[in-house]
């Protein structure tokens, strides 16, 4: 049991360890339950001393209740300088936890797309506060940055902050690449303040990995020569998800969200965030900044009609999350579909349905139409007949021209004459020639126009409708047997269900892996390989800068993983495959029951607008109809 000292030099007691990192380690502290004590190892505690006690003097823990500030000093009896106490942390996970979907089906079961956003908008409220307090972040990154299952946002380490006391600056002195901005890519942070500007740069990066199911912004594919890994993307800003492609020269990798499924202010503000330092005199979006255009993306979303666990802003046509789910083949969130909610009487709806009459064939179009009125020749009618009565007359002395030769000069040449002005003649006679490219255009427009009426008008439409109801309707019926298969199905992939568990439990991210560092975890995170599993089922030969040795690297990891497992025929059946089946049954039952519940309505809606089409036949018809007459008419 270890006793340490207060400033005040009260007695506490270092209870069980709560984490242990390279600098040191955190306790609970058994005096004060709300508290946790960080003791440095040997030998670092005096590098720190006068920061932790600037910090304290400034009693920077009042200032943001987002994060674990020192709030006092602790000594050993001696009155060696070891540590600090502040707030305890509990139930609070990894925000990596959070966006990376396999890690967020184990870790955070419950959160919807909505949960996502809210926490984006805790955590630019969190990085909002430390600047007010004077602090910059510094090394921005997912370590330090904890989620609870209500979506509050607690940053540790505050310890490594750059903090600015009245005499002196305590830079923080270490930073991860793929946060770093691009002006600081490379450089010597012992050398530097940062500014909140930098820090902007990363929670840029953190928000967008909350929202975009971890994808880091500048992982993607380089449509250039060569590979481009993830620090020399941001050197050069190359945001893989702007819409300036031809100028970065980067595509986004498959299965994520676009750019504008968040809304315009949600994209303009990335844009700018991840635009080169030179392009944006004015700096980048503030965490202030995002807190309010992520408010009032949240104020904007509805709840998608086919699953309430997915949100989206208002104005786009469809959900974004189905449409993702369906090309990735697998649920994003847990669908939000009650396998014990009320089943909706089908008998009744059935019964509602086939009440509905079906519409009577439609009589002749004509004798609804009826004769146009006031038609007479066009004025290309009329030019036609004059010039057709002047050929016929030309013809006439043509042909009595004809006569004369051939009897009274040369019969051959008076022969050609009158044929020739015969067949002129009677040619000119016929206006279906001069008429007929205008009555074809005519006539096919009169055609469409009828077959979509008679469509409408009778019962055509409408029984087609009617039978995708009944059509639903037995699928409807089929749902509880279809549940049982997939059960049964389960319960005989007992083994496959715990080796998937068992693969997808080890994480990529938490894994040491030869030439696998933080960037290339990154980029395999933004081409959707969390996990072993992920590892064996895809292909990582596609991924940017994977080659054969690191893709064997990878499988020789996965391997090694697989062989780990060990079957265990004594555990029941997987209750989060259960779940699964149980949420897909109920989701695909709500939509068919929503479907039919609307069954009655629209037949009714289609028997309506039948009898009014056979009442009053629409103006495309009755022009379609007046034209072909105007036609025939001026044929004669």
């Amino acid at each position: 049991m270890t006793i340490v000292l207060s400033s005040d030099g009260r007695r506490l007691t270092l209870g069980p360890l709560l984490g242990k990192g390279g600098e040191g380690a955190v306790h609970h502290i058994t005096e004060a339950p709300d508290l946790a004590a960080k003791i440095y190892n040997k030998g670092k505690g005096n590098e720190r001393r006068n920061k932790i006690q600037s910090m304290v003097a400034a009693r920077l823990h009042l200032n943001s209740d987002y994060v674990a500030f020192p709030i006092d000093t602790l000594k050993s009896p001696t009155g060696e300088f070891l540590g600090f106490t502040m707030k305890k942390v509990n139930g609070f996970k990894s925000v990596h936890d959070l966006y990376g979907p396999a890690s967020r089906k184990a870790e955070f079961p419950a959160a919807d797309s909505k949960f996502l956003l809210r926490a984006a908008i805790n955590l630019a409220s969190a990085v909002a506060s430390i600047h007010a307090a004077g602090c910059v972040i510094g090394d921005i990154n997912h370590s330090g940055i904890l989620v609870s299952n209500k979506a509050l946002i607690t940053l540790i380490d505050s310890d490594s902050f750059q903090y600015r006391s009245p005499s002196m600056v305590y830079r923080c002195l270490v930073g991860v690449a793929e946060y770093t901005p691009p002006e600081l890519q490379g450089a010597l942070f012992d050398r530097l303040d940062r500014t909140p500007n930098h820090d902007n740069f990363g929670l840029a990066v953190l928000l967008f990995q909350l929202l975009f199911l971890g994808r880091h912004p500048f992982a993607g594919r380089y449509l250039g020569k060569g590979d481009m890994d993830i620090k020399s993307a941001i050197k050069d800003g190359r945001f893989a998800y702007s819409d300036r492609r031809s100028e970065t020269m980067m595509e986004p990798p498959p299965y994520v969200p676009g750019l504008a499924d968040y809304g315009p202010d949600i994209a303009r503000g990335l844009e700018a965030a991840f635009l080169p330092p030179f392009r944006q005199p004015a700096g980048r979006p503030t965490a202030g900044d995002w807190v309010t255009k992520l408010k009032a993306t949240e104020t904007a979303l509805i709840s998608c009609a086919k699953d309430r666990s997915h949100s989206y802003v208002r104005g786009l046509t469809s959900c974004p999350w189905c449409k993702l789910e369906h090309a990735m083949g697998r649920p994003l969130f847990p669908a939000q579909f009650s396998p014990s909610a009320p089943i909706v009487d089908i008998g009744q709806l059935l019964a509602a349905i086939r009440a509905v009459p079906a519409p009577p064939k439609p009589p002749e179009v004509e004798s609804i139409i009826g004769p146009v009125p006031n038609l007479t020749l066009s004025p290309s009618g009329r030019a036609a007949r004059s010039e057709r009565t002047v050929t016929l007359l030309t013809g006439l002395i043509a042909v009595g021209v004809g006569i004369y030769l051939m009897a009274a000069v040369q019969g051959f040449w008076g022969l050609a004459l009158t044929a020739g002005a015969a067949f002129m003649s009677f040619r000119s006679a016929d206006l279906h020639v001069k008429f007929r490219n205008e009555h074809s255009i005519a006539k096919a427009a009169w055609d469409e126009q009828y077959k979509i009426w008679l469509a409408q008008a009778g019962p055509e439409t409408f029984e087609m409708r009617k039978s995708h109801y009944l059509s639903l309707a037995n699928t409807h019926s089929g749902l509880p047997a279809k549940e049982r298969e997939k059960l049964q199905a389960l319960d005989q992939k007992k083994r496959q269900l715990q080796l998937l568990k068992h693969m997808e439990s080890h994480l990529i991210d938490r894994a040491k892996i030869p030439g696998i560092g933080q960037g290339r975890k990154a980029t395999l995170a933004s081409y959707g390989f969390e996990n072993a599993w992920d590892i064996q089922h895809q292909a990582v030969i596609n991924v940017p800068g994977f080659g054969p040795s690191l893709t064997g690297e990878l499988q020789t990891w996965a391997r090694s993983v697989e062989r780990k497992f060990v079957f265990n025929s004594s555990i029941p059946t997987d209750p989060r495959a259960v779940q699964e089946v149980k949420m897909e049954i109920g989701k695909l039952r709500a939509e068919i029951e929503r479907e039919l519940v609307n069954g009655p309505i629209e037949l009714r809606r289609l028997s309506d607008t039948a009898s009014m089409l056979r009442k009053a036949p629409p103006q495309r018809l009755v022009e379609a109809y007046a034209r072909l007459k105007q036609v025939e008419l001026d044929i004669g």
